[in-house]
Protein backbone atom coordinates (compact mmCIF):
# COMPACT_ATOMS: atom_id res chain seq x y z
CA UNK A 1 0.00 0.00 0.00
CA UNK A 2 1.38 3.53 -0.93
CA UNK A 3 0.93 6.86 1.16
CA UNK A 4 1.22 9.98 -0.95
CA UNK A 5 1.12 13.50 0.17
CA UNK A 6 -0.91 14.93 -2.39
CA UNK A 7 -2.56 17.91 -2.77
CA UNK A 8 -6.69 17.88 -4.67
CA UNK A 9 -8.80 16.00 -7.29
CA UNK A 10 -14.13 14.50 -11.13
CA UNK A 11 -14.42 11.72 -12.86
CA UNK A 12 -14.74 10.68 -16.17
CA UNK A 13 -14.01 7.71 -18.14
CA UNK A 14 -14.44 6.05 -21.64
CA UNK A 15 -16.07 2.87 -23.22
CA UNK A 16 -17.62 2.47 -26.54
CA UNK A 17 -21.51 2.96 -27.67
CA UNK A 18 -22.34 -0.25 -29.17
CA UNK A 19 -24.62 -2.44 -27.05
CA UNK A 20 -27.90 -2.60 -26.16
CA UNK A 21 -27.43 -4.30 -22.57
CA UNK A 22 -24.92 -3.04 -19.78
CA UNK A 23 -23.99 -4.74 -17.02
CA UNK A 24 -22.23 -3.61 -13.96
CA UNK A 25 -20.98 -5.69 -10.66
CA UNK A 26 -21.14 -4.73 -7.03
CA UNK A 27 -19.07 -6.32 -4.15
CA UNK A 28 -19.96 -5.82 -0.62
CA UNK A 29 -20.91 -7.95 2.65
CA UNK A 30 -24.22 -7.96 2.39
CA UNK A 31 -26.97 -7.78 -0.29
CA UNK A 32 -28.13 -3.87 0.53
CA UNK A 33 -24.76 -2.43 0.03
CA UNK A 34 -23.35 -4.61 -2.98
CA UNK A 35 -26.82 -3.90 -5.01
CA UNK A 36 -25.76 -0.18 -4.55
CA UNK A 37 -22.49 -0.83 -5.55
CA UNK A 38 -23.66 -2.07 -8.47
CA UNK A 39 -26.30 1.03 -9.30
CA UNK A 40 -23.46 3.19 -8.99
CA UNK A 41 -21.18 1.46 -11.31
CA UNK A 42 -24.31 1.17 -13.70
CA UNK A 43 -24.42 5.02 -13.48
CA UNK A 44 -21.04 5.81 -14.23
CA UNK A 45 -20.37 3.20 -17.16
CA UNK A 46 -23.79 4.82 -18.61
CA UNK A 47 -22.34 8.12 -18.43
CA UNK A 48 -18.45 6.98 -19.72
CA UNK A 49 -20.64 5.65 -22.91
CA UNK A 50 -22.51 8.94 -23.00
CA UNK A 51 -19.33 11.08 -23.12
CA UNK A 52 -17.62 8.63 -25.99
CA UNK A 53 -20.52 9.14 -28.02
CA UNK A 54 -20.51 12.77 -28.00
CA UNK A 55 -22.23 13.75 -30.92
CA UNK A 56 -24.92 11.02 -30.94
CA UNK A 57 -26.25 13.17 -27.46
CA UNK A 58 -25.98 16.33 -28.79
CA UNK A 59 -27.72 15.80 -31.96
CA UNK A 60 -31.08 14.13 -30.24
CA UNK A 61 -31.10 16.92 -27.58
CA UNK A 62 -32.20 20.33 -28.48
CA UNK A 63 -30.22 22.96 -30.10
CA UNK A 64 -29.64 24.30 -26.65
CA UNK A 65 -27.18 21.65 -26.05
CA UNK A 66 -25.53 21.93 -30.20
CA UNK A 67 -24.52 25.52 -28.95
CA UNK A 68 -22.98 24.81 -25.56
CA UNK A 69 -21.61 21.59 -25.82
CA UNK A 70 -20.16 21.51 -22.19
CA UNK A 71 -23.64 21.04 -21.08
CA UNK A 72 -24.31 17.55 -22.02
CA UNK A 73 -21.18 16.40 -20.02
CA UNK A 74 -22.88 17.68 -16.91
CA UNK A 75 -26.52 16.16 -18.25
CA UNK A 76 -24.97 12.93 -18.78
CA UNK A 77 -23.59 12.38 -14.51
CA UNK A 78 -26.36 10.96 -12.82
CA UNK A 79 -28.84 9.94 -15.55
CA UNK A 80 -32.05 7.84 -14.18
CA UNK A 81 -32.25 4.19 -13.85
CA UNK A 82 -35.27 1.96 -15.04
CA UNK A 83 -36.40 -1.49 -15.04
CA UNK A 84 -32.52 -2.59 -14.00
CA UNK A 85 -32.31 -6.53 -13.20
CA UNK A 86 -29.98 -7.50 -10.12
CA UNK A 87 -28.80 -11.29 -9.84
CA UNK A 88 -26.63 -12.09 -6.57
CA UNK A 89 -24.33 -14.63 -6.28
CA UNK A 90 -21.72 -15.40 -3.15
CA UNK A 91 -18.34 -15.26 -3.62
CA UNK A 92 -15.76 -16.20 -0.35
CA UNK A 93 -17.50 -13.77 1.80
CA UNK A 94 -19.24 -11.51 -0.36
CA UNK A 95 -22.19 -10.99 -1.67
CA UNK A 96 -21.92 -10.08 -5.56
CA UNK A 97 -24.50 -8.11 -7.10
CA UNK A 98 -24.89 -7.84 -10.98
CA UNK A 99 -26.67 -4.98 -11.81
CA UNK A 100 -28.07 -5.10 -16.06
CA UNK A 101 -29.84 -2.62 -18.17
CA UNK A 102 -31.12 -3.80 -21.13
CA UNK A 103 -33.74 -2.82 -23.92
CA UNK A 104 -35.78 -5.79 -23.43
CA UNK A 105 -36.12 -4.73 -19.76
CA UNK A 106 -36.21 -0.96 -19.41
CA UNK A 107 -36.62 0.58 -23.06
CA UNK A 108 -40.32 0.65 -23.17
CA UNK A 109 -39.99 1.89 -19.32
CA UNK A 110 -38.06 5.22 -20.81
CA UNK A 111 -40.66 5.70 -23.50
CA UNK A 112 -43.90 5.82 -21.04
CA UNK A 113 -41.65 8.31 -19.04
CA UNK A 114 -41.19 10.49 -22.36
CA UNK A 115 -44.16 10.41 -23.40
CA UNK A 116 -45.87 11.46 -20.16
CA UNK A 117 -43.28 14.20 -19.27
CA UNK A 118 -43.94 15.36 -22.85
CA UNK A 119 -47.57 15.84 -22.10
CA UNK A 120 -46.94 17.52 -19.10
CA UNK A 121 -44.69 19.96 -21.05
CA UNK A 122 -46.76 20.96 -23.66
CA UNK A 123 -49.54 21.32 -21.14
CA UNK A 124 -47.11 23.72 -19.28
CA UNK A 125 -46.26 25.50 -22.54
CA UNK A 126 -49.81 25.97 -23.08
CA UNK A 127 -50.74 27.18 -19.69
CA UNK A 128 -48.10 30.00 -19.79
CA UNK A 129 -49.43 31.73 -23.02
CA UNK A 130 -53.01 32.54 -21.14
CA UNK A 131 -51.94 33.10 -17.50
CA UNK A 132 -50.98 36.43 -16.64
CA UNK A 133 -50.50 36.36 -12.66
CA UNK A 134 -46.40 36.11 -11.96
CA UNK A 135 -46.68 33.85 -8.92
CA UNK A 136 -48.76 31.13 -10.93
CA UNK A 137 -46.19 31.61 -14.36
CA UNK A 138 -43.26 31.03 -11.91
CA UNK A 139 -44.66 27.60 -10.46
CA UNK A 140 -45.14 27.24 -13.90
CA UNK A 141 -41.50 27.91 -15.01
CA UNK A 142 -40.04 25.48 -12.03
CA UNK A 143 -42.16 22.59 -13.05
CA UNK A 144 -41.05 23.14 -16.66
CA UNK A 145 -37.76 23.21 -15.84
CA UNK A 146 -38.00 20.00 -13.54
CA UNK A 147 -39.47 18.29 -16.21
CA UNK A 148 -37.66 19.50 -19.00
CA UNK A 149 -34.04 18.49 -17.33
CA UNK A 150 -35.74 14.99 -16.55
CA UNK A 151 -37.27 14.70 -20.36
CA UNK A 152 -33.62 15.16 -21.62
CA UNK A 153 -32.09 12.54 -19.24
CA UNK A 154 -34.55 9.95 -19.50
CA UNK A 155 -33.96 10.73 -23.55
CA UNK A 156 -30.45 10.15 -23.47
CA UNK A 157 -30.82 6.36 -21.86
CA UNK A 158 -33.59 5.78 -24.43
CA UNK A 159 -31.31 6.55 -27.28
CA UNK A 160 -28.33 4.90 -25.29
CA UNK A 161 -30.74 1.71 -26.03
CA UNK A 162 -31.47 2.30 -29.44
CA UNK A 163 -35.06 4.20 -28.98
CA UNK A 164 -36.14 4.97 -31.91
CA UNK A 165 -38.83 7.75 -32.69
CA UNK A 166 -38.39 9.64 -29.47
CA UNK A 167 -40.33 12.59 -28.82
CA UNK A 168 -38.86 16.14 -29.43
CA UNK A 169 -39.30 18.95 -27.40
CA UNK A 170 -40.14 22.65 -28.77
CA UNK A 171 -38.97 24.61 -25.45
CA UNK A 172 -35.20 24.36 -24.42
CA UNK A 173 -33.79 24.39 -21.00
CA UNK A 174 -31.71 28.26 -21.46
CA UNK A 175 -35.79 29.77 -22.42
CA UNK A 176 -37.41 28.38 -19.57
CA UNK A 177 -34.60 29.85 -17.36
CA UNK A 178 -34.58 33.08 -18.80
CA UNK A 179 -38.09 33.25 -18.30
CA UNK A 180 -37.31 32.45 -14.39
CA UNK A 181 -34.93 35.04 -13.97
CA UNK A 182 -37.02 37.92 -15.43
CA UNK A 183 -39.18 36.72 -12.75
CA UNK A 184 -36.91 36.56 -9.84
CA UNK A 185 -36.02 39.28 -7.50
CA UNK A 186 -32.80 39.35 -7.29
CA UNK A 187 -31.52 37.79 -3.55
CA UNK A 188 -28.71 40.47 -1.44
CA UNK A 189 -26.82 37.36 0.11
CA UNK A 190 -25.80 33.56 -0.06
CA UNK A 191 -27.78 32.68 3.58
CA UNK A 192 -30.82 34.04 2.25
CA UNK A 193 -30.02 31.91 -0.66
CA UNK A 194 -29.47 29.16 0.65
CA UNK A 195 -32.83 29.05 2.96
CA UNK A 196 -34.68 29.54 -0.41
CA UNK A 197 -32.92 26.53 -2.43
CA UNK A 198 -33.85 24.32 1.21
CA UNK A 199 -37.09 25.57 1.80
CA UNK A 200 -39.54 22.86 2.54
CA UNK A 201 -37.26 20.12 1.86
CA UNK A 202 -38.26 17.51 4.45
CA UNK A 203 -36.21 14.55 3.50
CA UNK A 204 -33.54 13.50 5.26
CA UNK A 205 -29.87 11.88 4.53
CA UNK A 206 -29.41 14.36 1.77
CA UNK A 207 -26.01 14.14 0.25
CA UNK A 208 -25.02 18.15 -1.20
CA UNK A 209 -22.78 17.85 -3.86
CA UNK A 210 -20.71 20.67 -4.85
CA UNK A 211 -23.17 23.57 -6.96
CA UNK A 212 -20.38 24.13 -9.78
CA UNK A 213 -19.94 26.83 -12.52
CA UNK A 214 -21.90 25.77 -15.76
CA UNK A 215 -19.11 24.07 -17.97
CA UNK A 216 -16.33 23.79 -15.24
CA UNK A 217 -15.67 20.52 -12.78
CA UNK A 218 -13.86 23.81 -10.47
CA UNK A 219 -15.34 23.88 -7.18
CA UNK A 220 -14.82 27.83 -6.50
CA UNK A 221 -14.99 29.33 -3.09
CA UNK A 222 -18.76 30.21 -4.13
CA UNK A 223 -19.43 27.12 -4.74
CA UNK A 224 -18.23 25.77 -1.24
CA UNK A 225 -19.75 28.81 0.73
CA UNK A 226 -23.20 28.31 -0.64
CA UNK A 227 -22.82 24.44 -0.30
CA UNK A 228 -22.33 24.48 3.55
CA UNK A 229 -25.00 27.23 3.57
CA UNK A 230 -27.74 24.79 2.47
CA UNK A 231 -25.97 22.56 4.69
CA UNK A 232 -27.36 24.42 7.61
CA UNK A 233 -31.12 23.69 6.59
CA UNK A 234 -32.21 20.28 5.38
CA UNK A 235 -30.42 16.78 6.98
CA UNK A 236 -27.62 15.96 5.18
CA UNK A 237 -24.77 12.96 5.52
CA UNK A 238 -21.44 13.81 4.73
CA UNK A 239 -20.82 10.61 2.91
CA UNK A 240 -22.59 9.81 -0.77
CA UNK A 241 -22.91 5.97 0.02
CA UNK A 242 -24.89 6.66 2.98
CA UNK A 243 -27.56 9.03 1.14
CA UNK A 244 -31.28 8.28 0.07
CA UNK A 245 -31.25 11.89 -1.61
CA UNK A 246 -29.07 14.13 -3.67
CA UNK A 247 -28.69 17.23 -3.95
CA UNK A 248 -27.12 18.45 -6.95
CA UNK A 249 -26.81 21.44 -8.91
CA UNK A 250 -24.97 24.43 -10.88
CA UNK A 251 -24.47 28.24 -11.49
CA UNK A 252 -24.62 30.50 -14.66
CA UNK A 253 -22.03 33.89 -13.98
CA UNK A 254 -24.64 36.49 -15.89
CA UNK A 255 -23.34 39.85 -16.43
CA UNK A 256 -24.94 41.71 -12.74
CA UNK A 257 -26.06 37.85 -11.29
CA UNK A 258 -25.29 34.55 -11.01
CA UNK A 259 -28.45 31.74 -11.56
CA UNK A 260 -28.40 28.94 -9.31
CA UNK A 261 -30.38 26.54 -10.21
CA UNK A 262 -30.38 22.91 -8.09
CA UNK A 263 -32.17 19.54 -8.23
CA UNK A 264 -33.42 16.88 -5.42
CA UNK A 265 -32.94 13.16 -6.79
CA UNK A 266 -33.31 10.17 -5.25
CA UNK A 267 -30.77 6.97 -5.85
CA UNK A 268 -32.08 5.93 -9.10
CA UNK A 269 -31.47 9.79 -10.51
CA UNK A 270 -35.14 10.74 -10.83
CA UNK A 271 -35.13 14.73 -10.32
CA UNK A 272 -38.26 15.04 -7.58
CA UNK A 273 -37.74 19.25 -6.80
CA UNK A 274 -35.80 21.90 -8.92
CA UNK A 275 -34.92 25.17 -7.14
CA UNK A 276 -33.56 28.49 -8.43
CA UNK A 277 -32.48 31.59 -6.93
CA UNK A 278 -30.86 34.52 -8.79
CA UNK A 279 -28.20 36.47 -6.59
CA UNK A 280 -27.51 39.84 -6.46
CA UNK A 281 -23.59 40.68 -7.41
CA UNK A 282 -23.82 42.70 -3.87
CA UNK A 283 -24.35 38.81 -2.41
CA UNK A 284 -20.77 37.47 -3.96
CA UNK A 285 -18.66 40.58 -4.29
CA UNK A 286 -16.20 39.46 -1.85
CA UNK A 287 -16.64 35.87 -3.04
CA UNK A 288 -13.99 34.16 -6.08
CA UNK A 289 -16.80 32.55 -7.85
CA UNK A 290 -15.31 32.72 -11.30
CA UNK A 291 -13.32 29.09 -12.52
CA UNK A 292 -9.69 29.39 -12.96
CA UNK A 293 -10.02 25.86 -15.03
CA UNK A 294 -11.75 26.36 -17.98
CA UNK A 295 -8.88 25.87 -20.68
CA UNK A 296 -7.92 22.75 -18.76
CA UNK A 297 -11.44 21.52 -18.26
CA UNK A 298 -12.02 22.00 -21.92
CA UNK A 299 -8.81 19.34 -22.92
CA UNK A 300 -9.70 17.47 -19.92
CA UNK A 301 -13.58 16.71 -21.33
CA UNK A 302 -12.37 16.15 -25.00
CA UNK A 303 -9.85 13.81 -26.64
CA UNK A 304 -11.18 10.63 -24.79
CA UNK A 305 -8.71 7.67 -24.82
CA UNK A 306 -11.01 4.86 -25.21
CA UNK A 307 -10.22 1.60 -26.92
CA UNK A 308 -12.63 -1.70 -26.97
CA UNK A 309 -14.76 -2.10 -23.20
CA UNK A 310 -12.19 -1.55 -21.18
CA UNK A 311 -13.66 0.43 -18.45
CA UNK A 312 -11.96 2.10 -15.44
CA UNK A 313 -13.31 4.12 -12.24
CA UNK A 314 -11.41 6.45 -9.86
CA UNK A 315 -12.36 8.10 -7.27
CA UNK A 316 -11.97 9.07 -3.17
CA UNK A 317 -13.53 6.28 -1.15
CA UNK A 318 -16.91 7.29 0.45
CA UNK A 319 -17.04 10.33 -1.92
CA UNK A 320 -19.77 11.21 -5.01
CA UNK A 321 -17.45 10.15 -8.00
CA UNK A 322 -20.05 11.81 -10.75
CA UNK A 323 -19.58 15.53 -8.84
CA UNK A 324 -17.34 17.99 -7.76
CA UNK A 325 -15.53 17.38 -4.53
CA UNK A 326 -14.30 20.13 -1.91
CA UNK A 327 -12.13 18.90 1.05
CA UNK A 328 -11.03 20.61 4.01
CA UNK A 329 -7.56 21.12 5.69
CA UNK A 330 -6.78 17.75 8.35
CA UNK A 331 -9.26 15.53 5.59
CA UNK A 332 -8.37 12.13 5.13
CA UNK A 333 -8.92 10.52 1.98
CA UNK A 334 -8.17 6.85 0.35
CA UNK A 335 -8.04 6.44 -3.64
CA UNK A 336 -9.86 3.72 -5.11
CA UNK A 337 -10.16 2.01 -8.29
CA UNK A 338 -12.10 0.08 -9.97
CA UNK A 339 -11.97 -1.80 -13.58
CA UNK A 340 -13.83 -4.56 -15.64
CA UNK A 341 -10.34 -6.05 -16.72
CA UNK A 342 -6.60 -7.00 -15.34
CA UNK A 343 -4.87 -3.70 -16.38
CA UNK A 344 -1.85 -1.63 -15.82
CA UNK A 345 -1.89 2.00 -15.61
CA UNK A 346 -0.10 4.93 -14.03
CA UNK A 347 -1.64 8.33 -12.34
CA UNK A 348 -1.15 12.03 -14.01
CA UNK A 349 -1.58 14.47 -11.17
CA UNK A 350 -2.32 18.25 -12.38
CA UNK A 351 -2.36 21.17 -9.55
CA UNK A 352 -4.48 24.23 -11.05
CA UNK A 353 -3.81 26.91 -8.33
CA UNK A 354 -3.50 30.25 -9.53
CA UNK A 355 0.18 30.65 -8.64
CA UNK A 356 1.57 27.55 -9.14
CA UNK A 357 -0.13 25.24 -12.53
CA UNK A 358 2.05 22.21 -13.26
CA UNK A 359 1.30 18.43 -13.87
CA UNK A 360 3.44 15.30 -12.34
CA UNK A 361 3.49 11.52 -12.09
CA UNK A 362 2.44 9.57 -8.79
CA UNK A 363 5.39 7.19 -7.71
CA UNK A 364 2.56 4.30 -7.57
CA UNK A 365 4.67 1.60 -9.20
CA UNK A 366 6.57 -1.43 -8.13
CA UNK A 367 10.45 -2.41 -8.16
CA UNK A 368 10.05 -3.03 -12.04
CA UNK A 369 8.84 0.57 -12.47
CA UNK A 370 8.56 3.46 -10.00
CA UNK A 371 5.67 5.18 -11.95
CA UNK A 372 3.09 2.02 -13.24
CA UNK A 373 1.23 -0.68 -11.37
CA UNK A 374 -1.49 -3.53 -12.05
CA UNK A 375 -5.00 -4.88 -10.81
CA UNK A 376 -4.96 -8.42 -11.62
CA UNK A 377 -6.62 -11.63 -10.39
CA UNK A 378 -9.13 -11.69 -7.78
CA UNK A 379 -9.24 -7.10 -7.60
CA UNK A 380 -10.67 -6.86 -10.65
CA UNK A 381 -14.37 -5.37 -10.96
CA UNK A 382 -14.03 -4.35 -6.79
CA UNK A 383 -13.23 -0.89 -5.81
CA UNK A 384 -9.24 -1.36 -4.76
CA UNK A 385 -7.53 0.87 -2.42
CA UNK A 386 -4.05 1.87 -4.84
CA UNK A 387 -3.70 5.25 -2.18
CA UNK A 388 -4.21 4.96 1.06
CA UNK A 389 -4.90 7.86 4.07
CA UNK A 390 -3.68 10.55 2.02
CA UNK A 391 -4.21 14.13 4.28
CA UNK A 392 -5.24 17.36 2.97
CA UNK A 393 -2.85 19.94 3.84
CA UNK A 394 -1.52 22.87 2.06
CA UNK A 395 -1.58 24.60 -0.77
CA UNK A 396 -4.62 24.36 -0.94
CA UNK A 397 -6.55 25.08 -4.59
CA UNK A 398 -7.99 23.03 -7.03
CA UNK A 399 -6.39 19.61 -8.36
CA UNK A 400 -6.77 16.78 -10.74
CA UNK A 401 -5.86 13.18 -10.98
CA UNK A 402 -6.32 11.23 -14.06
CA UNK A 403 -5.57 7.55 -14.67
CA UNK A 404 -3.89 5.78 -17.61
CA UNK A 405 -5.12 2.19 -17.89
CA UNK A 406 -4.39 -0.59 -20.64
CA UNK A 407 -4.86 -4.36 -20.91
CA UNK A 408 -1.57 -6.17 -20.60
CA UNK A 409 0.14 -7.47 -23.81
CA UNK A 410 0.29 -11.57 -24.45
CA UNK A 411 3.66 -11.70 -22.53
CA UNK A 412 2.10 -9.68 -19.49
CA UNK A 413 4.12 -6.49 -20.40
CA UNK A 414 2.05 -3.25 -20.27
CA UNK A 415 2.18 -1.20 -23.43
CA UNK A 416 1.64 2.47 -21.34
CA UNK A 417 4.28 4.99 -22.30
CA UNK A 418 4.57 7.18 -19.24
CA UNK A 419 5.74 10.51 -20.17
CA UNK A 420 9.17 12.02 -19.42
CA UNK A 421 9.52 13.80 -15.58
CA UNK A 422 11.88 15.55 -13.35
CA UNK A 423 11.81 15.51 -10.09
CA UNK A 424 11.82 18.92 -8.23
CA UNK A 425 12.66 20.04 -5.24
CA UNK A 426 9.13 19.32 -3.46
CA UNK A 427 9.66 15.37 -4.70
CA UNK A 428 7.50 16.10 -7.13
CA UNK A 429 8.32 14.13 -10.88
CA UNK A 430 6.87 17.31 -12.98
CA UNK A 431 5.87 16.86 -16.54
CA UNK A 432 6.77 20.00 -18.74
CA UNK A 433 4.44 22.19 -20.22
CA UNK A 434 1.25 23.49 -18.65
CA UNK A 435 -2.05 20.77 -17.55
CA UNK A 436 -3.75 20.95 -20.80
CA UNK A 437 -0.67 20.50 -23.23
CA UNK A 438 0.10 17.80 -21.24
CA UNK A 439 -3.11 15.63 -21.35
CA UNK A 440 -3.65 15.77 -24.79
CA UNK A 441 0.55 14.63 -25.23
CA UNK A 442 0.32 12.01 -22.47
CA UNK A 443 -2.69 10.74 -24.69
CA UNK A 444 -0.98 11.05 -27.97
CA UNK A 445 1.60 8.66 -26.38
CA UNK A 446 -0.70 6.13 -25.94
CA UNK A 447 -2.96 5.66 -28.70
CA UNK A 448 -0.36 4.81 -31.23
CA UNK A 449 -1.22 1.72 -32.68
CA UNK A 450 -0.40 -1.83 -31.33
CA UNK A 451 1.13 -4.29 -32.34
CA UNK A 452 -1.28 -6.44 -30.34
CA UNK A 453 -5.14 -5.80 -29.60
CA UNK A 454 -4.60 -3.52 -26.53
CA UNK A 455 -7.14 -2.05 -25.04
CA UNK A 456 -7.19 1.51 -23.29
CA UNK A 457 -9.49 3.67 -21.18
CA UNK A 458 -8.66 6.98 -19.06
CA UNK A 459 -10.85 8.53 -16.06
CA UNK A 460 -10.05 11.22 -13.75
CA UNK A 461 -11.17 12.76 -10.44
CA UNK A 462 -11.02 16.56 -9.49
CA UNK A 463 -11.39 17.97 -6.33
CA UNK A 464 -10.46 21.27 -4.59
CA UNK A 465 -9.49 22.44 -0.64
CA UNK A 466 -9.66 24.93 1.44
CA UNK A 467 -8.14 26.13 4.46
CA UNK A 468 -10.15 25.94 7.95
Amino acid sequence: MNKLKLPLLILTTITTLTATEITSQGYANNKYDSKKEALSTLSNKISVDVKSDFKTYTSVLDSDYKKDTKKIIHLSSNLPLKGVVFYDDEEYDSIVTTATLSSKNSLNSYIVELERLNKNISQSTKDLKSIKDNNQKYNILNQLLKDIENFNKHKIVATLLEGKNLPILNITLSKVKLDIQKLEDKIPSIKIASKLLTKNIKQSDIYISAIKPNGSSQVTQFAKILKDSMSNHIDTVSNSYKAKYFFRGNYEILKNSIFVTVSLSDTSNNILETRTATLDKQAYKHTKYKPSTKTFDESLNSGFVKSGKLSVNIGFKGFSRADGIDLNDGDIVDIIVKTNKPICYFLLGHTLKEDSKFSYILPIGSDNDPYINQITGNDVNKNIIIVDEVPISTPFGSENLQIFASTLKKNGNCPLVVPHCTEDEKGYCVVDGKPNKVILRTRALNIKKKKFKIEQSEASISFTSFGK
